[in-house]
């Protein structure tokens, strides 16, 4: 289930409230969980898990994503998981990959990111890299995920 979460900020006039629409995120239901969509364009995607729902993956947050047409994903199944090879049109390449940062570090005794492989801020926020694919990264209430388009030689 899509549904979008809108901030609204209302305006007293003299007799009648006005509500002007500030900004809509887009929000989806994931199983148990809930995600929103706060960054998106060819070079970046950051989602924030509102609630949890360990049993499922960032894969399928872009998954629900996808199909309600806030963001495209391509990639390929495979043994491991989904393979991520393209965000809103930008295709990894010889230079190029989609790196997956998140602040989900340690979940019944699984570490799922690592900041010496590399750290991504995010309004204010430092994401260390991820430690799993985006199928293997669960869904845990709070856990802010960003998939970042990055240079080989960084």
């Amino acid at each position: 289930m899509i549904r979008r979460r809108c901030m609204f900020a209302a305006i007293p006039s003299l007799t009648l409230c006005t509500v002007l629409l500030a900004g809509c995120i887009p929000a989806a239901g994931i199983g148990g969980a809930k995600a929103e969509l706060l960054a998106n364009d060819e070079t970046c995607v950051v989602i924030r898990v509102a609630e949890g729902d360990t049993s499922k993956s960032l894969y399928d947050a872009l998954a629900v994503f996808d199909e309600a047409g806030d963001i495209a994903i391509g990639g390929s199944d495979s043994e491991y998981g989904f393979y991520l090879t393209s965000i809103n049109g930008t295709e990894a390449d010889n230079e190029h990959y989609w790196a997956v940062y998140t602040t989900l570090g340690e979940l019944d005794g699984v570490s799922y990111s690592n900041a010496e492989y590399g750290t991504w801020e995010y309004e204010g926020e430092t994401l260390a890299s991820a430690s799993y694919g985006v199928s293997g990264l669960p869904l845990a209430e709070d856990a802010l995920f960003a998939i970042v388009w990055t240079s080989l030689d960084s």
